[in-house]
């Protein structure tokens, strides 16, 4: 049956009839019988056919058989993110005429959208997903598996957008991988992920050392070195680790991007010194980093809206930057969110009337649509450090109510994680 497929394959890619293909070999009837798998030619016929649609059908048969190998290769190519490997497996994939064919077909795609994932293709990640759901009835507990585990890294990457899920989602799904029938352990990374953004620090540090573990036994020393990464970010300086030891540790990480070539985990190093710097209110340095991580990132990334904020953010907070200019960043911020970014397009438009030191609309636009946003979307995140400026104006006028019902929906959203 196999041979009788590729021989159908290559006679309609070629334009020719199965009249004029068996011209001198064989009849129409047997042509049509053998590419549907109901007779079998003899070694000869079908060498004959296939010499006439100028194909190696031995060559053509091994290719069918290597589609798992292939797949196997693709899919370890993603884990230590080797793009020149990733980009070559992906040629010999997807010129592979049968594989959409073969019992591999969820597989391939399925690691396609991981591939989409890979060089931030959302989109396109997003229709492969779909796709899957609704064309696959009937996956393998191993495919079950990676579509948890993609669906998990979607909602990680687009959460803030304006197509994606709330963070509690990538949990949820991420939760859900069983790690017997799965075998890829580098998803416990992803879960750190999942959880760091949620703001359980606990569970996000747990999984992060998991993933480093992972990492370190299998030489993936990028990714060893982003689980690292996270698990500073889930340490308190207060409690934890000395500040300065916090430091000193993110700048030896900063000299292992260096020796690695590991550009965005350098940029993410640099980002997360500046938060840290910020929440000590030691703004120069902070907006030093941020300024620095800000301009090396794509312009046209969820990131670079990120980045861009908290700079302008710092150097509001500590009146570094003329007012002209700081609206002008603001500005720019808000253009490039307003189509996929609502949550920033709103705290963009927050900081416009910061820093134009609107007191009463900054905190009306505050309570009526920036937190209710957030809460909607449960974005822990940006609620921990938003609400508890509603909650203290709250208290401040001495509106009690409206501060209990603040703190509420803070303990909610946590209770949520657990």
């Amino acid at each position: 049956m196999l041979v009788g497929e590729i021989i159908k394959y290559y006679r309609e890619k070629k334009g020719i009839s199965q009249s004029n293909l068996g011209e001198g070999i064989c009849g129409k009837a047997y042509i049509s019988r053998f590419e549907s798998g109901k007779v079998t030619l003899s070694e000869e016929i079908i060498y004959k056919l296939a010499q006439k649609l100028e194909i190696d059908i031995n060559k053509e048969i091994e290719s069918f058989y290597l589609i798992e190998k292939h797949l196997n290769e693709w899919n370890q190519a993603i884990i230590m993110q080797r793009t020149p490997q990733i980009e070559g497996v992906k040629v010999v994939l997807d010129q592979n005429p049968f594989i959409l064919a073969s019992k591999h077909a969820a597989n391939y795609l399925l690691l396609k959208g991981r591939y989409y994932l890979h060089k931030n293709m959302f989109t396109e990640a997003k229709n492969i997903i779909d796709y899957v759901e609704k064309e696959f009835q009937t996956l393998s507990n191993y495919e079950k598996n990676v579509l948890l585990h993609i669906k998990g890294i979607y909602c990680i990457s687009t959460f803030r957008t304006a197509h994606g899920e709330e963070c509690q989602t990538a949990v949820n799904l991420l939760k859900q991988i069983k790690i017997a029938e799965y075998n890829n352990e580098e998803y416990y990374y992803h879960l750190a992920v999942a959880y760091h953004h949620a703001k359980a620090k606990v569970s996000a540090f747990t999984y992060a050392k998991k993933a480093l573990q992972f990492f370190n036994k299998t030489y993936n020393h990028v990714s060893a070195m982003n689980a690292q990464i996270l698990m500073l970010m889930q340490l308190d300086s207060e409690r934890d680790i000395d500040f300065l030891v916090l430091v000193e540790n993110y700048k030896d990480l900063i000299h292992n991007c260096f020796i690695l070539g590991a550009h965005e985990s350098k940029i993410n190093i640099l980002f997360n010194l500046g938060e840290e710097f910020y929440k000590r209110n030691e703004f120069d340095q902070a907006v030093s980093y941020f300024e620095e991580a800000f301009l090396l990132t794509d312009k046209s990334s969820i990131k670079y809206l990120r980045r861009l904020y908290h700079f302008t953010e710092a150097c509001l907070d500590a009146k570094l930057l003329k007012k002209k200019i700081l609206l002008e960043k603001i500005e720019t911020g808000t253009k490039l969110a307003k189509k996929s970014c609502p949550i920033y397009f709103n705290l963009y438009k927050l900081l416009a009337l910061k820093s134009k030191k609107n007191s009463s609309q900054y905190y009306q636009f505050l309570a009526e649509v920036v937190v209710p946003q957030l809460i909607d979307t449960n974005n822990t995140s940006f609620f921990e450090q938003y609400g508890k400026i509603l909650y203290n104006h709250y208290i401040e006028q001495k509106e009690y109510e409206k501060a209990i019902e603040v703190d509420k929906n803070f303990k909610l959203m946590h209770k949520a994680l657990n």
